[in-house]
């Protein structure tokens, strides 16, 4: 399933997947802008306060009211970081209008409904609602501050953000405690004008009967000013690894390694890379899960994953911290097999198909089709499941061992127990 494209003006374009699948209509709008320090917890901030009321729903008794009026209608909203952009989320899911009575009514108050919330906040115009901004604001204090009770993500974003210190790519999504503490009401809701008005703004539909829709959000009123032109990512070269052990009171320990890859979205071996990270620790039978958990019952877990557009490959396990040396070795001799090319046919037949059914699967869900396409709006260029799967079917072994033969080590970062320490 495909998306076709058209522009509504001002850096707003309308993609449409027309299907006859689902018995919904299913949307999702997309703010993107250049992820800041200064402004990460501003911009997390927003879609809290914004599902808390709008000018025609001020309150979420009124907006769950409104919802339930049209057959259980969902929303919902989060911040995504995808590269170094920093992305407001916005879904909105409804039983397709031709199935309902007074259907375009239905649609064109259903879809009213959706953009009032995620445009038109309550408030006086120049700020929040006090109380919501108050609210919302401790609320998104206790998240950042709560990462550290997940130790599995709070040692991911530490990682990250010594990793890519002085990269926008450091930065977590929801921003930091300092920087949530110091927003203002009327700083923060004249952010969010300068998102709704000057950032590329993308909005998704899928479903049956989509003509209709698409002139509904056409004929949406939201005055733009210039378009920001956003930035790519930062690339740097990396001169010797670093390594960084923190001492907390944990009960396992976690590894992390972060390679740069030199090849991202955009390379024409990114499909080769995707096929690399598999082999090496994507899926249960890739070379870490086997040798490293599996042979040597050195972790808990273990896995690899890919950023793909800021060209980032992370090896991630949960481990003895005792043993601390010993499963680097072990980790670095799978990547070492894998550079050589000592892998079989089994494995690499079983990662490309591993992969293809991941991405096809995505096509059974309206939410999964939309999310497959951020990476290709971030990065300018989307591309169709054909044309995705064709390109990991095509990859070869040779392919494979070229690209992994570039990653670099930039950062190993240990997370360790203080008993065992």
């Amino acid at each position: 399933m495909n998306f076709t494209q058209c522009n509504l003006g001002s850096g707003i374009r309308l993609h449409l997947c027309e299907t006859d699948k689902f018995k919904s209509i299913t949307c999702k709008v997309f703010i993107q802008q250049d992820l800041d320090k200064e402004k990460a917890s501003s911009t997390a901030l927003i879609p809290l306060i914004l599902r808390r009321g709008s000018q025609k729903f001020p309150t979420t008794l009124q907006i769950a009211r409104e919802l339930e009026y049209l057959y259980a209608a969902d929303f919902s909203s989060d911040v995504l970081k995808i590269g170094e952009r920093q992305i407001l989320e916005f879904y909105f899911d409804m039983v397709d209008p031709a199935l309902l009575p007074n259907g375009a009514q239905n649609a064109e108050r259903g879809l009213g409904t959706f953009w009032d919330i995620i445009t038109n906040p309550a408030g006086s115009g120049s700020r929040f609602v006090e109380t919501y901004f108050s609210q919302e604001q401790q609320n998104l204090q206790q998240e950042v501050e709560g990462l550290v009770n997940n130790k599995r993500a709070y040692a991911m974003a530490r990682a990250i953000s010594e990793m890519f210190s002085d990269e926008p790519f450091g930065v977590y999504k929801y921003g930091d405690v300092e920087g949530v503490n110091n927003l203002k009401n009327e700083a923060v809701f004249q952010h969010f004008q300068e998102l709704l008005t000057t950032c590329p703004l993308d909005v998704f539909l899928v479903g049956p009967n989509l003509d209709v829709l698409a002139n509904m959000f056409a004929r949406f009123d939201l005055q733009r000013g210039k378009i920001q032109t956003l930035q790519p990512p930062v690339q740097k070269e990396v001169k010797e690894p670093r390594y960084i052990t923190e001492t907390m009171d944990v009960q396992q320990s976690i590894l992390f390694m972060g390679y740069r890859t030199n090849h991202m979205y955009l390379n024409d071996n990114y499909y080769a890379l995707l096929v690399g990270n598999g082999i090496l620790g994507g899926f249960p039978h890739s070379k870490l899960f086997m040798n490293v958990r599996e042979r040597a019952s050195l972790a808990y877990y273990v896995g690899s994953s890919i950023e793909g557009t800021k060209g980032v490959l992370t090896i991630t396990a949960g481990i003895d911290g005792t043993k601390v040396d010993q499963t680097i070795n072990i980790i670095e001799q799978q990547l070492e097999d894998l550079q050589n090319g000592i892998v079989s046919e089994e494995e690499l037949d079983q990662t490309k198909r591993g992969l293809i059914t991941s991405i096809t699967s995505m096509s059974d869900n309206p939410a999964s089709i939309i999310d497959r396409s951020i990476i290709g709006i971030v990065n300018g260029q989307m591309r169709s499941i054909d044309y995705v799967t064709q390109a990991i079917e095509r990859v070869t072994l040779d392919d494979v061992v070229r690209v992994m033969n570039k990653l670099t080590l930039d950062l190993v970062y240990v997370l360790q127990g203080k008993k065992e320490e």
